[in-house]
């Protein structure tokens, strides 16, 4: 099909697309069944670590519903960071886990860079020991709840933690008895299966569940850069979960959960592929002795095994008649950790938190030069410790008062180089211990009123993948550093929410950030084709955002956010030249409105747009991405009390723009995808 044709063709499945939509919205239009809440999440447990009401935080909490999920075209599992996009300050990679390289799978909160969000999976770490990736393809089909808080937040979770949390909620309390299944099939040959079914009774519960998700992908490379060597970039996976939760006592509940996760993908020519295979389990034991306290405690562990093959483009990156097989990694890695905390109440106006974790992480990246047959291993392991107390004070009710902090240390350790010739390299090693503050205040002014504030210390610890672990891509080299030093945030950040109209009919919410980080890491120019991690003398970001709920009736939701953020290099000793340039990855400006009509148990119409001003690939601001607007939409169709019908459309315009730019290789953003499928709950 030529480029006309395919156009019309992606115009008129657009129309196709809407029009489709006019009857199911329309027929429904007057049914008055029962009222789909706009906000219904009464708790909150990542911001303190015990259940809190959002209204009662100091950060501006961001809760995300089943409901809220079911009215956007992301509701599965595999799309859990397309959904994250629409959250006002928080920019995951452009490119969908979907089709991106796993180590450029990360996401960052209100502009301070990649790989500073701790995103937990039912209390246990998703960020990549490794790497500090997330790996979003353990994430389950069924997500109950997300929740995400914004700041520094080291003073609990420690070195993952300095930029906010994002935590998904598979499943809160005892499973109802049941089973569904998913079943869709799209553009690109994506398709997905899968299969849940849970059991719940007074005592124990079990939820068992397999997903297949594959997509033939899309050419990435632009038309102007493209040649005969260029495939579609595509990825396919297969994911088993399991839990299951048992009360031991009348106070005790113990749960055992486990995942295992494979997936292959292309990256854009016939011998740039990757496969990676992951194992997880954890288990967690809750005790409630009523004024004694709460206690709990997880242990968790991973196991991976990534292989990465890089194929070169001949006869140069940008003269791209074929490839050939250039470097082949292979990086085994363990993770394992814990954690254990206890809450009690103190007095009759407070409660105290206190708890500790720990993390160890083993790892060697195995890197094989195919045309010479050199071979280096470098290795290393890291491991990780921390206490943390908080004192939780509510004189009286319109005030709530938080003062906690906790120490951390950190230490990267046996850090080697071993090449063929057998000459090993041994790398220094590197020790942290730190303490990380953080206080906070919530006053409800008025009924409708409510201010909070905080001011808080963080840090973040280099990754082994950022100390001993180089890599190339498209002709572009990235290398390690050994010598690199912690990172060390000081910031604060104020909110104001206020409830316009009563019920949840409309409110809105404004907040303002400042944060410095001192030896911020960033990839560092070092010529024409590579980049070093450095440790910077500091960056700066600064910003506010708007956010806008309201329910215009019992048919009609609609929510809207700005986020502006400044995010900039304040002080380079080493070239004061680069001082006042835009930290990579962050957009100033980001825009974001959803309009849904109709009623899920009839039907719902979703419309999504999202804004994202330009941002850069590289520290120097020489490579300009992103820029664009992209609208998405859903369509949901009850067919019977046990069925659902849903028809999905990604960048409807079908804009294109750049998403990542690797040297002077530029990588094209997800064109049109149309997606339609079939849900059964039973």
């Amino acid at each position: 099909m030529d480029q006309s044709g395919a156009r019309r063709f992606r115009h008129g499945a657009i129309a196709v697309l809407l029009l489709a939509l006019s009857y199911p919205v329309a027929a429904q239009m007057s049914y008055a069944g029962e009222q789909d809440a706009l906000i219904v999440s009464d708790v909150v447990v990542t911001g303190t670590r015990v259940p809190t009401a959002p209204t009662r935080l100091s950060a501006a909490a961001t809760v995300l519903t089943q409901d809220d999920m079911r009215r956007t075209p992301f509701q599965n599992g595999t799309q859990v960071d397309d959904l994250l996009r629409h959250i006002p300050a928080v920019q995951p990679s452009l490119l969908s886990s979907r089709y991106n390289h796993p180590t450029a799978q990360f996401i960052g909160i209100r502009g301070l860079g990649t790989r500073r969000a701790l995103v937990l999976l039912d209390g246990v770490p998703l960020n990549d020991g490794f790497g500090g990736w997330i790996n979003w393809g353990l994430v389950p089909d069924r997500i109950e709840r997300i929740e995400i808080i914004p700041g520094g937040g080291s003073n609990l979770y420690g070195t993952w933690a300095m930029g906010g949390i994002i935590h998904l909620i598979s499943q809160a309390g005892r499973p109802k008895n049941g089973a569904s299944v998913e079943l869709n099939g799209g553009s690109f040959e994506s398709h997905l299966q899968s299969v849940r079914a849970q059991y719940g009774n007074d005592r124990t519960g079990w939820t068992l569940g397999y997903r297949h998700f594959g997509t033939a992908g899309f050419l990435t490379v632009p038309s102007y850069q493209r040649g005969p060597a260029d495939t579609p970039v595509g990825s396919e996976h297969h994911q088993f979960t399991g839990k299951v939760s048992h009360e031991v006592t009348s106070h005790t509940t113990a749960s055992l959960s486990g995942a295992y996760y494979t997936e292959d993908r292309s990256f854009g020519t016939s011998f740039s592929r990757g496969s990676r295979t992951i194992g997880t389990a954890s288990l967690s034991l809750k005790g409630d002795h009523g004024f004694g306290g709460v206690w709990e405690a997880t242990a968790f562990a991973q196991w991976q095994t990534f292989r990465n093959e890089v194929g070169a483009v001949l006869p140069s990156p940008f003269v791209r008649r074929f490839d050939q097989p250039d470097r082949l990694q292979t990086i085994p890695s363990n993770d394992v950790g814990g954690m254990a905390q206890w809450t009690a109440p103190l007095f009759s106006f407070s409660r105290i938190v206190v708890g500790g974790d720990t993390r160890a992480i083993l790892a060697q990246s195995e890197d094989l030069r195919v045309p010479s047959q050199t071979r280096v291993v470098t290795q290393g392991k890291q491991v990780g410790m921390g206490v943390f107390g908080e004192w939780i004070v509510e004189p009286f009710d319109a005030l709530v008062f938080t003062a906690g902090a906790r120490w951390d240390w950190w230490k990267s350790f046996d850090g080697a180089r071993v090449p063929s010739s057998g000459l090993i390299t041994s790398s220094q090693d590197n020790v942290a211990s730190i303490i990380n503050p953080k206080v906070s205040l919530s006053y409800r002014v008025h009924d409708r009123v409510r201010i909070g504030a905080s001011v808080y210390q963080a840090f973040r610890a280099p990754t082994l993948n950022e100390l001993y672990r180089d890599f190339s891509a498209s002709g572009f080299t990235f290398r390690s550093n050994d010598r690199l030093e912690p990172e060390r945030l000081t910031g604060g950040d104020m909110k104001v929410e206020v409830e316009l109209l009563p019920d949840g009919l409309l409110g809105v919410r404004a907040t303002g950030h400042y944060d410095e980080i001192k030896d911020q890491i960033l990839f560092v120019t070092q010529g024409a084709t590579s980049v070093q991690r450095q440790n910077i003398g500091k960056g700066r970001s600064v910003g506010a955002d708007i956010e806008l709920r309201s329910r215009v009736d019992d048919l009609a939701y609609l929510t809207a956010g700005y986020s502006f953020t400044d995010s900039i290099v304040t002080s380079f000793p080493g070239d004061p030249s680069r001082e006042g340039l835009h930290i990579p990855n962050v957009s100033r400006h980001q825009v974001t409105a959803a309009l849904t009509v109709g009623r899920p148990t009839v039907a719902q119409l979703t419309l999504q747009a999202r804004y994202l001003s330009r941002q850069f690939a590289d520290d120097l601001n020489r490579q300009p991405i992103a820029d664009f607007i992209v609208l998405d939409l859903s369509l949901r169709r009850r067919i019977a009390p046990w069925a659902e019908l849903y028809l999905t459309g990604e960048n409807l315009t079908d804009r294109r723009y750049i998403a990542v730019q690797t040297g002077s290789l530029k990588t094209l953003g997800q064109p049109l995808l149309i997606v339609g499928g079939l849900r059964f709950d039973f």
